[in-house]
């Protein structure tokens, strides 16, 4: 849920002098969130340092037998 208008507490549990990081961000729309993930989707794909690494998981995924499982 979106709070439009959020605002600091009055009280906050840290000692004077602690050091914070403050982030301040714009609220993005659904259709903002689509465009980005879009971009970002295909961010690897003319990679060809990727293949090796799909191709290590693929072999890993074939080589695990599962557990066993004992039904005494």
């Amino acid at each position: 849920m979106d709070v439009p208008h959020a605002r600091m507490p009055k009280k906050v549990s840290l000692q004077d002098g602690t050091r914070v990081i403050v982030r301040i961000e714009p609220i993005l729309k659904t259709k903002e969130k689509q465009k980005i993930i879009a971009e970002l989707s295909g961010a690897w794909s003319d990679d060809p340092t990727i293949i090796p690494i799909f191709e290590e998981l693929e072999q890993e995924r074939h080589r695990y037998l599962g557990r066993e499982v004992n039904f005494e």
